[in-house]
């Protein structure tokens, strides 16, 4: 069985893999069943969040935060060994192993043994050191029951993959309307989404093709439901652009 941080880091992969992609809900509906609805899961999955977070702590209460939360970890893992075997084989079921990227926490919670005690102080250091380092402040609202550090992480890097293959008209672009304020934003969104979806609709009484249509109707129900945000109204602009 892998340990925890080897899980969470291949949840994170896959949610990361499948974004935008069909089995996305899916695997959200098994993720919220399997550990945000599991009491005990969850808080783990919250103390490897935590533990891995720079917070600007001080030195002293980093040390005392490090050793109450490990020692809680240990607890809620050691009673929940059956339900974390069926965590492993439900991930397994999507992707292999990738590389663990909460090593120093899965050293220090699964080292019980004197023998390993250089390398469990060694990774306890190591986290202290990331706890008491200053982090970038986000201010994030958000409703969605579902671990934030996880999505925040999903959506960073969906957007930098897709980002690195945009050209730099397309980048300036982007800058462009991230600068508008929320007015502007809202204003230009809800004209282009009025313009784009009546644009479609005429183009569905057109098309004489049922595979044709059905895909036109995809798209405007997926336009209809989509949110005022920079990056939609970017892509917005651009399928306006070419109908």
């Amino acid at each position: 069985m892998n340990k925890f941080g080897q899980l969470k880091t291949n949840i994170e992969k896959t949610s990361i893999d499948l974004f935008g992609k069909n089995r996305f809900n899916q695997f959200m509906k098994e993720f919220k069943s399997n550990i945000l609805e599991n009491r005990d899961l969850s808080e783990i999955f919250f103390i490897y969040d935590d533990l891995s977070s720079k917070k600007g702590m001080d030195k002293d209460i980093a040390t005392d935060y490090v050793n109450e939360s490990i020692e809680y970890c240990q607890i809620l893992i050691d009673n929940n060994k059956t339900k974390i075997s069926k965590l492993s084989e439900w991930v397994s079921s999507y992707n292999s192993n990738t590389e663990n990227n909460y090593k120093n926490i899965d050293t220090i919670i699964y080292n019980n043994s004197i023998k390993n005690l250089e390398t469990v102080l060694e990774s306890k250091k190591q986290i202290i050191s990331n706890l008491i380092s200053e982090g970038v402040k986000k201010e994030i609202k958000e409703s969605v029951n579902l671990p934030l550090s996880t999505m925040v992480k999903v959506a960073e890097d969906n957007l930098k993959n897709e980002l690195a293959n945009l050209s730099e008209s397309d980048k300036k672009e982007i800058t462009s309307i991230s600068s508008l304020s929320k007015e502007e934003l809202e204003k230009e969104f809800n004209t282009l989404k009025e313009s784009v979806i009546t644009n479609l609709k005429g183009s569905l009484n057109e098309s004489k093709e049922d595979e044709i249509k059905t895909m036109i109707g995809q798209t405007i129900t997926k336009i209809s439901d989509s949110k005022c945000t920079h990056y939609d109204l970017y892509k917005l602009r651009k399928l306006h652009q070419g109908l």
